[in-house]
């Protein structure tokens, strides 16, 4: 299933999607725009990835596409995240760092040219 929205000027500064036992949570924080890979229900967080300060996103679309296989892509400006739950790894398509909590382990990075 696929999901698309925006960032409203005086709207909610978190969006929230699931199906199956996959969750992606989108928020806009004073300083960055964060996705965060979760459960179904959101209560537990498998990996952060900052992606960079709100204005430079103003305006933008955000898509999040839960694929096959366990994975989920999310698509914003030029930014591509993948996210894999079933291998619990993620990798973006620009100079960031992907953050693993203590449930998927700190190493959940992988280089973006393996995901292509």
């Amino acid at each position: 299933m696929k999901y698309m929205f925006k960032f409203k000027l005086f709207g909610s500064k978190v969006q929230m999607f699931s199906e199956d036992q996959r969750g992606i949570v989108i928020e806009k924080e004073p300083h960055v725009v964060c996705v965060y890979a979760t459960d179904e229900n959101h209560q537990n967080i498998f990996c952060a990835i900052p992606l960079c300060a709100p204005k430079f996103l103003k305006g933008a679309e955000y898509i999040i596409d839960f694929c096959e296989n366990g994975r989920v892509k999310i698509l914003v400006e030029n930014i591509c995240i993948f996210v894999d739950f079933n291998g619990k790894k993620c990798a973006i398509n620009k100079p960031s760092k992907c953050y693993g909590s203590d449930i998927w382990g700190h190493d959940v990075q992988i280089p973006w040219s393996s995901v292509e």
